[in-house]
């Protein structure tokens, strides 16, 4: 059996190459025996820690201060800037509607051009852009000067969320993603309970350095998100091969994994873009899981920024409101974690998608029904855990299930394209169409979209099954499998779909 010296020396032979290719190439050429010789099964868990450590507190804290201005924008609403700028409810809307217009336009060329650039240079970049324009918004005094922040802010925002996804499943197996994923969406209630603990307090700073109180929310996340990006393009790891914590032998392990379970992480050899871009309109799952993420598009906006509105219109005001928003979504954060343990567990995205959103729909159900202020605010415990838990498993259900890297790179910046509409729809639901303080139209709405999910969520679940039993059966019928394709795409009949 061979040793992890043995390996060591194996790459040293042809180190006139790119290091990722290098390991690409060397872990292809050893047997499951070499690499489990050279990583036990006490170091092999040891290595997705390592990797845990690195990339996910990095990758967490990015998507919480680009999550931090839609919760900033809801604190701001109730400490005075539709009355500060002079602004209707309409002109807010409009103002929230402008932000989500950029990504419509420009998610997909944009994640294309991440592929190109490298996650580890572009990501940091777009973060601090989005600190500017975010601090911006603390200091304007107009309304057209407003919009112009929230359009900046949508585009820079808009771009971070697929690029996380992206970013982040090039690390990992596919049957250990979601609990990845679940802990980097932490950052929505973390954001919410963060902005809404903060804005309690920065309100009462209302007039320091001639600044309104709700502007020093903006400006204290721009400054955080300017600090952070500049530390993050040093510390981003360019990919699982780069992590400097990682011997080679663990990198190989790493690799060897990857690979067989086909999870592309190198971008050279990339397919052409538009052609992805046809297969990925003609990929069923891919546009089942594009409708449900218009749906927690809706969902995730609502929740975000209009919730301490609605608590709000149960008669509660001021710094209780965004106090009292805290608590539901800390319970999300736990619930979310839970779910997605349980479904990386037994690799059933769609079941645990259902559930919870069978549970959404039952505090949305309590909340119509009620007209009493502590059940209504009781039926928040489960419409926002069950709300929240969609976003890991529908991100990760997405990533897991297409391939080569552009497809991926494609279907998550398409359905995040049609994220945004479910966006635009949830501004003009909330104080607009539906007027406050029950949100009657729009509460029933929400009901409706998740029963919506649950039906996607099963239609989903029983398409990729039968495209699985297709696909054990014509790899019955071929026989051996042959040497990996690169890059293996998930038409092939040795890619398995994860449910």
């Amino acid at each position: 059996m061979s040793t992890a010296p043995g390996i060591a020396t194996d790459v040293e032979t042809v180190d006139d190459k790119p290091r990722d290719i290098i390991l690409e190439q060397a872990v292809l050429t050893l047997d499951d025996d070499t690499l489990h010789g050279a990583v036990s099964c006490p170091r092999r868990s040891r290595v997705w820690l390592k990797i845990d450590f690195l990339v996910l507190p990095v990758v967490t804290m990015i998507y919480l201060l680009a999550c931090l201005d839609l919760a900033n924008i809801g604190n701001a609403r109730i400490a005075g800037l539709q009355q500060k700028l002079g602004i209707s409810d309409a002109q807010f809307s409009i103002a929230m509607t402008v932000a989500l217009i950029p990504p419509i336009a420009l998610n997909i060329p944009s994640n294309y051009l991440m592929i190109i650039v490298g996650p580890h240079i572009f990501l940091p970049v777009i973060l601090i852009l989005l600190g500017l324009s975010s601090a911006l918004q603390g200091v304007v005094t107009t309304y057209p000067a407003f919009i112009a922040c929230r359009f900046f802010t949508g585009l820079f925002s808009g771009a971070l969320l697929p690029g996380l996804s992206i970013y982040l499943a090039c690390y990992y197996p596919r049957r250990m993603l979601q609990v990845r994923m679940a802990i980097m969406f932490t950052a929505i209630p973390c954001a919410t309970c963060t902005s809404g603990l903060i804005a309690a307090g920065i309100i009462h700073m209302d007039g320091v350095g001639h600044i309104p109180g709700y502007g020093w929310l903006f400006l204290l996340d721009g400054i955080a998100c300017i600090i952070f990006g500049l530390a993050c393009i040093w510390v981003m790891p360019k990919g699982p091969t780069r992590i400097s914590l990682l011997n080679e032998a663990e990198k190989l392990y790493v690799t060897h994994v990857l690979v067989e379970d086909d999870v592309a992480t190198e971008t050279n050899n990339l397919s052409p873009f538009w052609y992805e871009m046809r297969r990925v309109l003609a990929q069923p799952h891919v546009l089942c899981v594009a409708l449900r993420r218009f749906i927690a598009g809706h969902l995730f906006n609502q929740m975000s920024s209009f919730l301490p509105s609605i608590i709000a219109g149960m008669g509660f005001e001021g710094s209780k409101a965004q106090l009292m928003s805290v608590p539901p979504f800390i319970l999300g954060a736990i619930v979310s974690l839970l779910v997605a343990l349980v479904s990386d567990r037994y690799g059933h995205r769609g079941v645990t998608t259902s559930i919870c959103a069978a549970i959404s729909s039952a505090g949305f159900a309590i909340y119509i029904a009620s007209d009493q202020t502590s059940l209504r605010y009781m039926s928040l415990f489960l419409a926002v855990p069950g709300s929240l838990c969609a976003w890991p498993a529908l991100a990760t259900w997405l990533v897991n299930n297409t391939a080569p890297i552009v497809r991926r790179t494609t279907a998550i910046a398409f359905s995040g394209t049609i994220t945004q509409f479910g966006g635009i729809l949830s501004v003009w639901l909330y104080g607009t169409i539906s007027a406050p303080p029950d949100y009657t139209s729009a509460t029933v709405t929400l009901l409706a979209f998740q029963i919506g999910v649950v039906i996607c969520a099963m239609l989903c679940f029983v398409y990729l099954g039968s495209e699985n039993r297709r696909k054990k059966l014509a790899r019955e019928a071929y026989g051996e499998r042959p040497p990996h394709e690169v890059p293996v795409s998930n038409e092939s009949i040795w890619f398995e779909y994860v449910m």
